[in-house]
């Protein structure tokens, strides 16, 4: 039997399917590819995936490459039902899919945009500036209301579970891209404070120890 792989890079959105590996428990080989370098773009890689991106979990026994954070953590929290990623009832299990969702759509039409704004502008350094402007407003408006469906939560997690969420874990993640941002993050107390939660976690905190040291 062949280990599933978990095919990432750092400082990427990468990072948030390697904490909900961690987070899983389960024994995947976790490799490391270079976007600078252009790996996503070989030959080799475009077998596993097509698209050219990361995070992917490749499964060589099945033959199959998932891609996408949502399925990806769908197949996580139903390869190990035990690690809390997903409750196991079916409200619950679509409320977090409802939530992973949510931050997969910020993720694309509000931070990549900030990210990404000089590229997507044709290197036009003023409609950068403006698009950029934008994005980031945007993005201060869903941590600010990902911030208030936190307050009284029980557990101070998104979905009420004691154990951190595949949901939890993407939230998270957006705050620290709001901060890369520049977004002033202080004002968000409940994410902040789910953001050191998820970062306690010990196996997380395990890999993103290890990102470091990869850099």
């Amino acid at each position: 039997m062949t280990k599933p792989i978990l095919w990432t890079s750092t400082r990427t959105s990468g990072t948030i399917v390697h904490q909900m590996v961690a987070a899983s428990g389960l024994d995947l080989d976790i490799r490391f590819i270079s976007l600078r370098k252009g790996d996503h773009k070989t030959p080799d890689f475009l077998a596993i995936n097509p698209k050219g991106e990361v995070a992917a979990i490749q499964i060589p026994d099945a033959g199959v490459t998932i891609t996408e954070i949502p399925a990806m953590a769908l197949w996580l929290a139903e390869a190990a039902p035990d690690s809390g990623l997903l409750p196991r009832d079916a409200i619950g299990r679509a409320k977090g899919m409802e939530w992973l969702c949510w931050c997969h759509f910020r993720m694309a039409n509000t931070f990549s945009l900030a990210f990404q704004a000089k590229r997507l502008t044709g290197g036009d350094e003023a409609a950068a500036a403006a698009l950029k402007a934008t994005a980031v407003t945007r993005a201060q408006d869903a941590l600010a209301f990902a911030d208030a469906q936190l307050a009284g939560r029980p557990h101070g997690t998104i979905l009420g579970t004691e154990k951190v969420s595949a949901a939890d874990i993407f939230l998270a993640a957006l705050l620290g891209f709001g901060g890369f941002l520049g977004v002033a993050t202080d004002g968000y107390a409940n994410l902040k404070a789910l953001g050191a939660k998820v970062a306690a976690v010990p196996a997380i905190a395990a890999a993103l120890a290890r990102e470091q040291e990869i850099g």
